[in-house]
């Protein structure tokens, strides 16, 4: 356990936990990528899984992923990260959650293919040989982005990535509790795209922002009459019947199954909230959580 400067007494808790094996560091330096490279320093094992201090991994969870990277051989395990509302009653808790949802099914779809264009940092493994001769590609020069940098970087050298879409294998964490924080947290994940050097990557998150900027286009044409409304109504639900499958079928499979109103309503915001997104990040910027 890495404590990378905190200021909730994190390290003097969990040296109070009482766990033999626990092995527990302060960071010397600052920032994320710094604590990972700081703590790489201390594996010794054949693999090396990492999750984040705010995720709670499900029983059998290392089991389960030695057992998938054994048997398939792989050098890099990507796995799901399921997201709980702390409210059920804030709307836009539940939707957030329905959109990680969808962030499992392209993770998992896209590595499936043999094109991962995503990995979460909450849930991730590596064979530790791979994980310490690479890890410049951890990308100091982003605060953020150290599981897709070095998805990238196991990418360019061909290494064997899988996914691990088993329930024992998932870990959950709980959403943010404000707006401010969730557009924060996304502006965080937009600053990291000008690292990006993957073309198809990049393809793709280029389809799926224009995909919907196209839906914002067509309400503004339609509004003025300068296009027809039908073809805003069929570019929209071209795009929910998409959205839709991409929430329901992994919330179902994790036992977190979404209301069809907010998937529905998840749709008919989602534009707006990726364009908000976007231009909080050109205009304001981020904050480190």
């Amino acid at each position: 356990m890495i404590d990378d400067n905190s200021s909730d007494s994190t390290f003097e808790k969990a040296l109070n936990f009482g766990l033999k094996n626990l092995v527990l560091k302060k960071n010397p330096f600052s920032g994320k990528k710094s604590a990972l490279k700081y703590g790489i320093e201390f594996c010794n094992g054949e693999y090396v899984f990492l999750t984040d201090a705010d995720c709670f991994p499900e029983k059998d969870w290392l089991k389960t992923l030695v057992s998938t990277m054994k048997s398939k051989n792989a050098d890099m395990l990507l796995s799901p990260v399921v997201i709980t509302a702390p409210d059920s009653g804030k709307c836009f808790q539940r939707l957030w959650q329905a959109e990680g949802f969808s962030f499992i099914t392209i993770t998992a779809g896209t590595c499936v293919l043999g094109q991962p264009v995503m990995s979460n940092g909450g849930n991730i493994g590596y064979k530790t040989e791979f994980f310490k001769n690479n890890i410049l590609g951890l990308n100091a020069a982003y605060s953020s982005g150290d599981d897709m940098f070095m998805l990238e970087t196991a990418q360019k050298m061909n290494k064997k990535i899988v996914y691990s879409k088993l329930p024992a294998s998932a870990v959950e964490t709980f959403g943010v509790e404000t707006m401010k924080e969730l557009f924060n947290q996304r502006s965080r994940w937009v600053s990291k795209t000008g690292g990006y050097r993957r073309v198809f990557t990049l393809f793709f998150a280029a389809v799926v922002f224009f995909a919907n900027i196209d839906i914002i286009v067509l309400t503004v044409l339609s509004a003025f009459e300068i296009t027809d409304f039908w073809l805003l109504v069929a570019a929209f639900f071209s795009k929910f019947f998409v959205d839709f499958l991409s929430v329901k079928i992994p919330s179902k499979y994790y036992n977190r199954p979404q209301k069809f109103s907010d998937i529905f309503l998840l749709a008919l915001v989602y534009p707006y909230y990726v364009f908000g997104a976007v231009f909080m990040y050109f205009f304001k910027g981020f904050k480190w959580k």
